[in-house]
């Protein structure tokens, strides 16, 4: 549903920023068609392998749903620092296996540690939300 809020300048923005964004992909088409057919299938290999270790950095802390309650148990902070340490070890072993081969900069090694981070704040927020549905 469109709004009338943004009137005749709002409408030629957003017609304006597409036109853009039609443009940069335009771009990145051609560019990417322009490419040695080794550049192609490096860019690939690392999609394909991002995309893999996030789907396993996704589905992994669901499995605790399978021994949530037994931690809720055991009444300590520990075994949830365990569990958690290892959910993240499995994160870092399935990034270990994807890898083609170490990080070669520094913004590398910072993109491969927030994307850790964030796997790591995911696996915290998903045990904390099992456990609240476990009745812990």
């Amino acid at each position: 549903m469109e709004t009338t809020s943004g009137g005749i300048l709002g409408r030629l923005g957003e017609k304006t920023l597409g036109w853009v964004i039609l443009g940069l992909l335009l771009f990145l088409g051609i560019a990417i068609y322009r490419m040695p057919a080794e550049t192609k299938a490096a860019i690939w290999s690392g999609i394909w392998r991002s995309v893999a270790w996030v789907a396993i950095a996704a589905a992994v802390p669901w499995s605790a749903k399978l021994y949530i309650r037994r931690i809720i148990e055991t009444g300590t902070n520990w075994a949830s620092i365990g569990l958690l340490a290892g959910l993240i070890a499995v994160d870092i072993i399935a990034a270990a296996l994807l890898m083609t081969g170490w990080p070669g900069g520094v913004w590398t090694w910072l993109a491969a540690l927030g994307a850790l981070a964030v796997a790591a704040t995911y696996n915290y927020l998903v045990t904390e939300y099992l456990s609240e549905m476990a009745g812990g």
